[in-house]
């Protein structure tokens, strides 16, 4: 239709009705975006300060705890200065002690060291160690107090009387040392001129539960074998007590042979030296007894040794095997290879020595006692048909003559062994005589063979030489 509009009127209204509408929402988008920057800037601060802060919290703890051991060593130092330790070792023996010098040890634990310790002019130490162990320095450091770990001494050569002083000076040690102090030990000791304690030894002694040191453990060192001895001092002045356990240990002054076990208890003074009771063990069977040594304040001899030993089951060929053989277990011995006495021995004896020391006294220590031995069987010789045939006299590995009663007296010391008032009996066969045994295990002896009522008028004398794990007999 000729002018028809066919277009809507513009409307200002709707026009500015839209418009402000994405006016405000571009104003709220903007907002939220300026909200948004000021959070992830404030959450980037304090994400910054959070890795910060663990990066250097390792080193700020560090730097507190130098400066805390710092101060802790600073203080330290002064208090365990050398002359008061010195002072307090002083106060607690009741004789002068000097101390050279103190210092603090780091490597390869923390530790105090003293060096060139004088006891009163009586015992020298060269080092004397205060350990810490890594949990006690951090308790000392933390609550200012020392918490010491042990004690620890340097190599030690001493005298027996040097040795009994301390041990007077165990029963004031916890005074001595600090209270944390458990133990103390000798990390080497040995006893200058003895020959009961001739090896080198650990000596350790720890704190009771009432605070206080009792005893003393030696440990020996050397090989072969291991030996214990635990000493006891008296505190009112008596004599020491003293317990010894031993394995695979040749203990002085015993026969030589393979002694596997030892264990002995008894006390120590001045005027001696007494085994209240002892047992010795080897794979031949055992020992017990008793000894003392003396010091005799009349007579020839400064000390003098008394005892009694006694057994009951002692396989002879054992015996026999380790005496001759000694290096040699007896598991190895041939058990094919006859020995030249079988049986099993009971013996009792006496024991006896003097000497002008202890050591001489037990180096001259003599048995004398009797032998018994049941099931008893000499091989290499028939003495029933020797006798009867005295002619054929003559050593057979095959020909044996089994007893039932031999019985004999001996005396044994270090110059050997002497059998007398031998007496073996089977049936009408008697033998009595008389046998040596030289240190060397050598034989020399006379055998007399009767066969009672028979024609054989005249005892067989049969003479005995050879050794002990070889004899020969003739005539």
């Amino acid at each position: 239709m000729p002018g028809r509009r066919t277009e809507f009127p513009s409307s200002d209204f709707a026009i500015t009705s839209v418009n402000v509408g994405d006016r405000l929402d571009q104003r709220e988008l903007d907002d939220r975006k300026q909200q948004e920057d000021a959070f992830y800037a404030r959450r980037g601060w304090s994400l910054a300060m959070r890795i910060w802060a663990r990066r250097l919290l390792p080193y700020l703890v560090l730097a507190a705890m130098l400066i805390l051991a710092g101060r802790w060593l600073a203080d330290q130092r002064e208090a365990l200065a050398s002359g008061r330790i010195a002072q307090r070792l002083s106060a607690a023996l009741h004789v002068p002690v000097q101390v050279q010098d103190s210092r603090f040890r780091t490597t390869p634990a923390p530790a105090l060291v003293l060096t060139g310790v004088d006891l009163g002019g009586q015992v020298r130490l060269d080092e004397v160690t205060l350990e810490f162990t890594a949990p006690n320095l951090w308790q000392a450091v933390m609550s200012g107090h020392s918490r010491w770990g042990g004690v620890v001494i340097s190599a030690l050569t001493i005298s027996l009387d040097q040795a009994n002083q301390l041990l007077t000076w165990l029963a004031v040690l916890d005074r001595a040392v600090p209270d944390s102090v458990t133990k103390v030990r000798v990390a080497q000791l040995r006893f200058a001129g003895s020959a009961l304690l001739r090896d080198r030894y650990e000596a350790v002694t720890r704190r009771e539960r009432n605070g206080q040191f009792t005893s003393v453990q030696l440990r020996r060192l050397d090989s072969p074998g291991s030996m214990q001895l635990q000493v006891t001092p008296d505190r009112a002045g008596g004599p020491v007590a003293f317990q010894c356990d031993a394995a695979d240990w040749q203990p002085p002054f015993a026969p030589h042979t393979n002694w596997t076990e030892m264990v002995a208890t008894g006390h120590a003074s001045a005027a001696g030296i007494e085994l209240e009771k002892f047992t010795l063990g080897s794979a031949f069977g055992a020992i017990q007894g008793h000894l003392a040594v003396r010091r005799q304040d009349h007579g020839p001899a400064a000390w003098s040794v008394d005892g009694q030993i006694s057994s009951v089951g002692i396989d002879v060929p054992t015996i026999i095997q380790q005496i001759t053989k000694p290096g040699r277990p007896p598991v190895e011995a041939d058990p094919s290879a006859a020995t030249p006495i079988a049986g099993t021995a009971s013996v009792d004896a006496v024991l006896a020595g003097t000497g002008s020391s202890p050591e001489e006294a037990l180096g001259r220590l003599v048995a004398a006692g009797e032998i018994k031995v049941r099931s008893a069987a000499l091989n290499g010789i028939n003495l029933g048909y020797a006798a009867s045939r005295p002619s054929s006299v003559s050593p057979s590995e095959t020909a044996s003559t089994r007893f039932t009663r031999l019985e004999a007296s001996f005396v044994a010391g270090a110059s050997g062994v002497l059998l007398r008032n031998i007496h073996g009996s089977a049936g009408a066969l008697s033998t009595h005589g008389e046998i040596t045994v030289t240190p060397e295990l050598a034989l020399d002896g006379l055998l007399h063979v009767n066969l009672g009522g028979t024609r054989i008028q005249a005892p067989l004398r049969i003479h005995v030489r050879g050794s002990v794990a070889h004899p020969q007999f003739g005539r």
